[in-house]
């Protein structure tokens, strides 16, 4: 059986850019037991895709947290297929960052203290993506 999901993401930025154009990336992630899984570097490159543009609200940047957390799982769960103990420290990010919007409720996280809350792990699993470029 193939399961097949596309991530379409919108960004979340403070940088006062502002614009109404809000511009989306598509990652297509597809995952069966006879399909190969999505290496880890594949996986972590549509998520700097899908998070690269900004949000312009509350509302967009809730609904941006809550893509960009389910991109990270994906990445996630590419590290810890692959090697688990080589991905620790970048899996820890992610599961940090998923322990952040549950307490700080996966609701709530268009607030700003609470987005910077879930994407500070995630900016370090992306900080790791780069010091370790043949990861």
């Amino acid at each position: 059986m193939l399961v097949a999901a596309v991530v379409v993401l919108s960004g979340c930025s403070d940088n006062g850019g502002g614009g109404d154009a809000k511009p989306s990336a598509s990652a297509p992630v597809s995952a069966s037991s006879s399909a190969p899984a999505v290496s880890p570097r594949a996986a972590f490159e549509a998520y700097q895709v899908a998070t690269a543009s900004g949000c312009t609200d509350a509302d967009d940047c809730q609904d941006f947290m809550t893509r960009k957390l389910a991109a990270a799982e994906v990445v996630r769960n590419a590290m810890q297929a692959k090697d688990p103990s080589l991905y620790a420290e970048p899996i820890g990010y992610v599961d940090q960052a998923e322990e952040q919007a549950d307490h700080f409720g996966r609701d709530n996280l268009g607030a700003k203290g609470n987005s910077l809350a879930v994407s500070l792990p995630l900016q370090r699993m992306v900080a790791w993506f780069r010091q370790h470029p043949e990861a």
